[in-house]
């Protein structure tokens, strides 16, 4: 092992972290030491096919190992905040899957990393992919100033013993999974400058679990940005719609959550990732498409980011990452209230 590469623990064996095993694997600055399991087995099937990585069971083995220098959180939402708390204790950077608690939560785990000094960051794929830089530095040449925002992420998903099921787990169920990802495009396109005035949320339960399926709704702002949101599993396909209003024109995309070039759900080398533009009276086939490639995936690029951010000193960098995290919860915090009012 090289001794540049950041030395990650994972501490979860289910599907994403898999993705994230497979990302480290593939990334230039990053190797996978050892996977923890609840139980030893259910680790050992994990690294089964990855014969160079350690399987521990529970993730206090995984933290005592000085060859793990920062851990990748893959948990229900409800065990996150104990684990990432007891991980930056031990002096390990922690990067963690979305979505948190609640912005308290939240608001706990980057204080204590940036008290103890260690990078802290969540795990949201498409903020780096270079097309989110692409376009935040072409959207004032391209559409003026963002007012509006329009996102729908859709899966098709029914499986009730999954554990986005689990409203104990899961407390959001499928607002938390996918909205999240609409919120942190807020954050990363719409960039409002003023404060949350208005959530407006209408969710739609499972009969059986309670769990939330299907959501709708708006956020809007006292500085007039507007966002509003589809977010579920009850489409039947996948959906991954966004649209950017400025006050001169409009940005599109129809994968911005998982490009469907090259992400860990999608291979279509034949699909150019990218984005839409159009302005003025522009019918459909005046629209532009301006490709925005990429030589790495999403989630390959936010492990190499990660493990930079673990080894630079630049503290402004960190929080600017714990910022965009605390924004995202806290615009997920506020529609979640108005789901449940």
């Amino acid at each position: 092992m090289s001794t540049s590469r950041l030395g990650f623990g994972i501490v979860g064996t289910g599907m994403i972290a898999g993705v994230i095993a497979d990302a480290i694997a593939k990334s230039s600055n990053a190797t996978l030491i050892a996977v923890s399991g609840r139980q030893i087995d259910t680790a050992q099937t994990f690294v089964a096919t990855r014969p160079e990585v350690a399987a521990v069971r529970g993730h206090d083995a995984l933290l005592t190992r000085a060859d793990v220098a920062a851990v990748y959180v893959a948990t229900p939402t409800a065990a996150k905040e104990d684990i990432a708390l007891a991980a930056i204790a031990a002096g390990k950077h922690v990067l963690i899957d979305k979505p948190f608690m609640d912005h308290a939560s939240l608001a706990r785990l980057t204080k204590a990393a940036a008290n103890k000094r260690v990078a802290f960051m969540d795990a949201t794929h498409f903020v780096h992919h270079p097309r989110t830089a692409a376009i935040k530095k072409a959207s004032a040449e391209k559409i003026g100033v963002p007012r509006s925002l329009h996102t729908t992420f859709y899966f098709p998903f029914a499986d009730r013993g999954n554990i986005r099921f689990d409203v104990k787990m899961e407390p959001m169920g499928a607002l938390g999974d996918m909205a999240w990802y609409s919120m942190r495009a807020v954050v990363e396109y719409l960039r409002p400058k003023g404060h949350i005035k208005t959530a407006v949320t209408v969710p739609e339960r499972d009969s059986k679990t309670t769990a939330v399926v299907r959501a709708s709704g708006l956020i809007a702002f006292d500085s007039g940005e507007v966002s509003t949101f589809n977010v579920g599993y009850t489409a039947g396909t996948a959906l991954m719609d966004l649209q950017l209003l400025g006050t001169s024109g409009v940005i599109g995309m129809d994968d911005f959550v998982l490009d469907w070039t090259d992400s860990f759900a999608f291979k279509n080398p034949g699909i150019k990732t990218g984005y839409t533009h159009r302005t003025g009276t522009a019918t459909r086939t005046d629209v532009t498409f301006i490709p925005t490639p990429s030589t790495t995936p999403g989630q390959v690029a936010m492990i190499e980011t990660f493990a930079d951010l673990a080894t630079s000193t630049n503290t402004a960098r960190r929080e600017e990452f714990a910022a965009s995290s605390l924004r995202t919860q806290e615009y997920l915090d506020a529609i979640w209230g108005a789901a449940t009012a």
